[in-house]
């Protein structure tokens, strides 16, 4: 059970902080839910369940594990894993899945169309533009909270490594 206070990942929001634990003002609904603040959305709070299995919610990564992925991004363009192949079909899938190592993945083969698009003097497919935005929303947001690091720099660093052909 998480605690007021507490950074968590909560589903396809990404990193919200925990206001409160209590019984939301809304009629007709008991419980304890978890008041949740999104950290970088402006989307107001969300009432979760203490005892939801729907929505998945884990802590965020330790400052340690943000570096290390850190490092990752630097050296992707020799990382095997980071240039596998992706399916449009798993895109959705990745990004629910709330697996850092995952939506980095994505982050990088989108980046890969993307720039093979822009060679040809082309535009990237809206729904893939989509998914780069929602994927980066989320996995830059997990690491500037772990790293304690403004999101801007960390959008501008992450993006120098990932965006590299």
């Amino acid at each position: 059970m998480f605690e007021v206070g507490d950074r968590v990942f909560y589903g396809v929001v990404g990193v919200c902080e925990v206001e409160d634990i209590a019984a939301p003002p809304i009629k007709g609904i008991d419980g304890k839910y978890y008041y949740l603040q999104p950290v970088y959305d402006d989307k107001g709070i969300i009432y979760s369940p203490v005892d939801s299995k729907k929505v998945s919610m884990r802590t965020i990564i330790t400052k340690e594990e943000a570096q290390t992925f850190l490092e990752r991004a630097r050296n992707c363009k020799s990382d095997e894993l980071l240039n596998q192949k992706i399916t449009p079909n798993q895109y959705d899938e990745m990004v629910k899945s709330q697996d850092t190592e995952k939506l980095m993945h994505l982050v990088r083969f989108l980046y890969d169309i993307k720039n093979e698009r822009a060679k040809e003097l082309r535009k990237m497919k809206s729904a893939d533009s989509r998914m780069l935005t929602t994927a980066r929303k989320l996995l830059y947001g997990e690491i500037s909270e772990a790293m304690e690091k403004d999101y801007e720099q960390i959008t501008e660093e992450m993006d120098n490594y990932l965006s590299v052909l």
